[in-house]
């Protein structure tokens, strides 16, 4: 409804040829094409296909085609009907009679139709069926057209003129002289021309008169005169219009029109029209900008001028009296109509150079003046003008209303105010208003205030609450330069684009909240005005008149539309997925368009099916699996899409027609992301198999290294340990065997120095060194025990155990139990120290922190496995505090536990404050320094 897309043999594949005699739509959708040259060009699901002599067509004109419900087809080539096959792919002659006098397609018919003439009278081909009438003589066998009505009457038109109606196995024959006598005579049809009557869906009737050439003359009223066009032929749409082609004149489109103009054409003294407003007794009053006033009544157009001593320069305002008078503003005076003349106002109301844009009288009888200087009030002979100095918020006045909670609301280029009880309130953006530069006010009956702006929407204000209303919430256009509301709750504005009308439920309920958007219905130049740019900022830019009807001024006269005379489209319109443009690269269409890595841009053009006022078709879009809700187009008919990820998607588009009737079902297409070689599953699979391989292969030689530090970290450990017990055993051994030796030899000299009888003076001294060297020996013997026990040595590692046992309980007064299994050759004699280590520094912990008053020590040999557990019945701790830290001098809980990984155990501790402390210790065969080093 908004462009033509051309198809022929140059841009499309599958056509063959341009000279198309036939068009027939089967039940499936698919079209047929017949050509003259003999070729059938069937289209379907977006492409063409040409078939020929191949598919059993002869090379022979194509007359026309015709089918059934089921999907069958049957072609009129040449003189023979032929059926296609589509199993087969192939056309098969049919038994028919011969087409020999004359054949062709059958007109009017729905379902398409072939007929043709022979001796035995007239035949019909519908639907795979046949149908024969006998012809009357005068007629003869010389047909030109055939139409038959949907009720089964036949129009038949011989080649002589004459036309017959077939009907109840009836003909009439219709004599050329009486065809149509209210014609005028340069109108008369000729002896060959008949005239037929064709009946649109609506029951208007159309005089089609056929020509010599089997066109046709098809006579419409345009302009309330006749006017004949020549024909070739005609097609109704579902919408209501009427195709004409015509023979090189054309294609014509005929709809009804819900505007209709008075211009000059009609009488009007301009074209360029402003204020318009109806007076008291019905009569309407037009005001031209280059100068002038018409007078439209009863259908009756009267114009003044100068002539009338209409005063000079363009007329600005109207606006009536309590009296009936007329009062006229133009650029150079003021002045009152009445008794069919003209008077200009005196005194002079308005000062020099002061031009008036609206007239008023309020309830008092006061007269309101606005103006571009200011607001002035005439009463009692006295006139006072108003500006920004007494409140005014724009000196600029456009529109004074009656409020009817008493006062006056006027708009102005500066905002709206009220006057009331001798004061201004004034309401400016600031305060919510929804534009400044206010063309129209118009208060309804339930008590809202509805705002026309000249570039910032509609307004609504009620209870101290503005509600604006632009494009974005689906008004037509951002321009309100009038507003009128019709009987049936509808308000009609006017813009520079046109007029269009929403319904106030719509807007009253986006202002209470439920609802996000309306809906705007749009009339332009489609609808029957001559041009679609309205006036306003001079009142009344357009008025509703006593009958209903509303008049908007506009560039060329004035544009009427009788609300009760339009009736809503309630067929949605079709929608259709055009054109599919991969990086601007067209695509078939089919069921899924797959789209390939590399491939990133795409365009989705889609339109809609309806042919009333189609420019102002809208539509909606989603594409499921991005986009979350959707998408308000307009009336902008493609989709852009960039860098999908990988993925499948179902692209859905929706449309409404020019009344606001949404196709909801619309139309869809499956999208298909294919994703690059890297992202799909077997590489992925392949790819997370490597880098788990990868991964197990790091943590393997990770762990390989942490086993490598750890046996070099334990060597050490174990390096640093031997080398401190073997100092420790030759500092041991020293000490013992030298210093501890030196000391006994002081000792015996000192006692047997005391021995003497004459050592009665240094008695005293001696016995001290005597003391001392006995104190020093005992320090020695427990710093060389400490170092190296020297029972270890001598009688086992059992027996070291039990000796230390028995020194801390006599040292400290803890009574120790003991179960010690033998440990003769259980540890390596180089491990045997480690063990005796912990078990000392278990001991040495429990004595110095526990105050525990019993202890036991339990180590059980259990083939190769080392278990013991010393176990306490102290004050305990919480592990990980300074209980359990490593006394100073001492190796602590960490030196128990290095000593433990030695050997190849593990210590557990379990204490908590006032429950005692049990230390676990457990070596198991081959893990540790002690089993790989003792075998």
């Amino acid at each position: 409804g908004v462009r033509f897309t051309i198809f022929n043999k140059s841009n499309t594949p599958g056509i063959s040829n341009n000279r198309f005699t036939s068009l027939y739509q089967d039940a499936q959708g698919d079209l047929w094409l017949g050509t003259e040259v003999g070729v059938v060009t069937h289209y379907h699901e977006g492409r063409f296909t040409t078939y020929t002599t191949g598919q059993g067509l002869p090379k022979s004109f194509v007359y026309g085609f015709t089918g059934n419900r089921d999907g069958q087809v049957w072609v009129l080539s040449g003189n023979k009907i032929r059926q296609w096959e589509p199993a087969s792919g192939q056309f098969i002659e049919t038994a028919s009679p011969q087409f020999s006098g004359g054949s062709g397609d059958l007109d009017w018919s729905s379902e398409g139709g072939l007929w043709g003439v022979d001796q035995a009278g007239l035949h019909f081909f519908v639907g795979g069926g046949w149908s024969h009438y006998a012809l009357p003589v005068a007629v003869g066998r010389q047909i030109t057209q055939v139409a038959r009505e949907d009720d089964r009457t036949i129009w038949v038109v011989a080649a002589g003129g004459q036309l017959v109606r077939l009907r109840d196995g009836q003909a009439t024959l219709f004599p050329r002289q009486n065809a149509r006598p209210d014609l005028p005579a340069n109108k008369a049809p000729s002896a060959d021309r008949p005239l037929m009557q064709w009946r649109d869906r609506e029951g208007k009737s159309w005089t089609m008169e056929v020509g010599r050439n089997l066109t046709l003359r098809l006579t419409v009223p345009s302009s309330g005169r006749p006017e004949t066009i020549a024909l070739n032929s005609f097609y109704e749409d579902r919408d209501g219009n009427l195709w004409l082609g015509t023979d090189g004149q054309g294609l014509y489109r005929i709809r009804k029109q819900v505007v209709t103009t008075w211009s000059q054409e009609q009488g009007l003294v301009s074209r360029n029209v402003y204020p318009v407003y109806e007076d008291r007794t019905g009569t309407v009053w037009v005001g031209a900008w280059d100068g002038g006033i018409s007078q439209i009544r009863q259908g009756k157009v009267t114009s003044f001028s100068t002539r009338e001593r209409l005063s000079p320069g363009a007329v600005t305002a109207f606006g009536e009296d309590r009296e009936g008078r007329l009062w006229i503003a133009t650029h150079s005076d003021l002045q009152t109509f009445e008794q069919g003349r003209f008077t200009t106002v005196k005194p002079r109301i308005t000062p020099d150079q002061m031009t008036v844009n609206v007239i008023h009288e309020d309830r008092t009888g006061a007269m309101w003046f606005g103006t571009d200087h200011g607001l002035i009030k005439y009463q009692n002979g006295q006139a006072r003008i108003f500006t920004l100095q007494d409140g005014l918020p724009g000196e600029s006045v456009r529109v004074i209303i009656e409020a009817a909670e008493g006062g006056l609301w006027i708009g102005c280029y500066g905002g709206l105010m009220r006057w009331r009880d001798g004061r201004f309130t004034t309401w400016t953006e600031q305060d919510k208003l929804p534009g400044n530069a206010v063309r129209a006010l118009y208060e309804d009956p339930d008590g809202a205030l509805w705002i026309g702006t000249y570039d910032s929407g509609l307004g609504r204000f009620k209870d101290g609450k503005f509600t604006r209303y632009t494009t974005r919430e689906g008004l037509f256009n951002d321009g309100v330069f009038q507003i009128l509301e019709d009987a049936h709750g509808n308000l009609w504005m006017s813009c520079n684009r046109g007029i269009y009308r929403v319904r106030k439920q719509e807007l009253n309920e986006l202002a209470a909240g439920q609802r996000r958007e309306i809906t705007s219905i749009a009339y332009g130049k489609s609808d029957g005005m001559l041009n679609v740019e309205c006036n306003g900022g001079l009142w009344p830019a357009g008025t509703r008149s006593s009958d209903g009807r509303l008049w908007f001024p506009t560039q060329d006269g004035v544009a009427v539309i009788d609300p009760e005379a339009i009736t809503t489209n309630h067929q949605p319109p079709s929608v259709l997925i055009e054109t599919f443009l991969l990086d601007r690269v067209p695509l078939a269409l089919t069921s899924e368009v797959r789209i390939q890595p590399g491939q990133e841009n795409f365009e989705i053009q889609y339109t809609a099916l309806s042919f009333v006022n189609s420019e102002y078709l809208r539509f909606k879009y989603i594409l499921e699996g991005l986009d979350h809700e959707w998408i308000d187009a307009g009336t902008r008919r493609a989709a852009y899409y960039s860098h999908l990820p990988p993925g499948e998607y179902t692209f859905k588009v929706i449309a409404a027609n020019s009344d606001g009737i949404w196709n909801t079902e619309g139309k869809s297409l499956r999208i298909v992301v294919v994703p690059p070689f890297y992202r799909r599953w077997w590489f992925l699979l392949i790819a997370c198999a490597t880098l788990a391989g990868a991964v197990a292969l790091a943590f393997q030689f990770r762990i390989r290294q942490l086993q490598r530090a750890q046996l070099t970290q334990q060597a050490f450990s174990r390096q640093l340990i031997a080398s401190q017990e073997t100092e420790r055993k030759r500092i041991a051994a020293e000490l013992h065997d030298s210093l501890g030796q030196h000391l006994v030899v002081i000792k015996n000299l000192a006692l047997m120095f005391l021995q003497r009888p004459d050592n009665s003076d240094a008695r005293q001294q001696i016995e001290g060194i005597s003391a001392t060297t006995s104190q020093a020996i005992s320090e020695v013997k427990e710093i060389s025990y400490n170092l190296r026990p020297y029972q270890l040595d001598r009688i086992g590692l059992t027996k070291a155990i039990e000796a230390l046992l028995k020194r801390a309980e006599s040292a400290s007064g803890i009574r120790f139990n003991s179960e010690i299994d033998d440990l003769h050759e259980t540890l390596p004699k180089e491990s045997e120290i480690n063990f005796y280590r912990i078990v000392q520094e278990c001991v040495n912990n429990m004595l110095k922190h526990s105050q525990a008053t019993e202890a036991k020590i339990i180590i059980h040999r259990h083939g190769n496995r080392l278990q013991m557990t010393i176990r306490d019945n102290g004050k305990g701790f919480t592990p990980g505090t300074s209980a359990g830290e490593a006394p100073k001098g001492g190796f602590g809980l960490i030196g128990i536990s290095e000593r433990a990984q030695l050997l190849g155990g593990q210590t557990v501790i379990h204490s908590a404050p006032g429950q005692g402390t049990t230390i676990t210790l457990v070596i198991e065969p081959g893990k540790g320094d002690a089993r790989r080093h003792g075998q």
